[in-house]
């Protein structure tokens, strides 16, 4: 009795753990490692007044870290905005893992999502792949939210790294694409065309004016999500 009562305990456990694999499989880390990993969070108004109003989650690296402060200050009022800024790569071993806590922290009305500047070592089809996952998780543990997919910003440089981000794009447009009822917000259209001297600080990241741009638009897309 005791040998099959310890088989009922453990099959739940077993099967909860074949779950998870199955959702969110560790992939092999073919972007490896950067040689420090971070990742940043805030959920705002969980619990006071504001709670009422519309959710927005950002989710990105550095450059949604830089214009997400300015977004929070454009919808004060109207939208409260948590937002998930990190390196990892989306093919990440875990990177499914992380999305999903943060997916799971509350419901949201709208998500903006990017990934990419930390992708440049990263086999395209490799990273098409755990993008299209990635999207299908948002999906499915937000299947209210409306979806707007941000195309990774272009870089000051001139290496063979401008023409890995454009790929890269180009990868995630076709995962979203293939998921279906995703919006586009394509920032790296916007800020391609400006002067390089006078909005970006160093390869990757923006003057105040720039993020002011980038910020603008990120607020526009996400009002034209809520409205519908």
């Amino acid at each position: 009795m005791k040998s099959v009562f310890a088989v009922l305990a453990i099959a739940p456990i077993a099967v909860f753990a074949d779950a998870i694999a199955d959702n969110y499989p560790v992939a092999e880390n073919v972007r490896g490692h950067e040689n420090t990993e971070w990742s940043i969070s805030y959920a705002y108004h969980l619990t006071d007044a504001k709670k009422s109003l519309p959710r927005v989650l950002l989710v990105g690296d550095s450059i949604c870290q830089g214009y997400q402060g300015k977004v929070r200050a454009k919808l004060e009022g109207k939208a409260n905005v948590t937002y998930w800024a990190s390196s990892y790569c989306v093919t990440s071993p875990g990177y499914l893992r992380l999305l999903a806590f943060y997916l799971d922290e509350a419901k949201y009305d709208v998500i903006h999502f990017n990934n990419g500047l930390h992708s440049c070592e990263t086999p395209v089809a490799d990273y098409a792949k755990a993008y299209r996952a990635a999207i299908r998780l948002i999906k499915k543990k937000q299947p209210k939210a409306k979806l707007v997919w941000a195309s990774s910003t272009p870089l000051n440089a001139t290496d063979s790294r401008v023409g890995k981000v454009a790929a890269l794009n180009a990868a995630a447009r076709r995962a979203a694409e293939s998921v279906g009822d995703v919006a586009e917000n394509d920032l790296y259209s916007l800020a391609d065309p400006l002067d390089r001297a006078a909005y970006w600080v160093d390869t990757h990241h923006y003057t105040d004016a720039g993020y002011e741009l980038l910020a603008s638009q990120v607020v526009e897309k996400v009002v034209a999500a809520c409205a519908k």
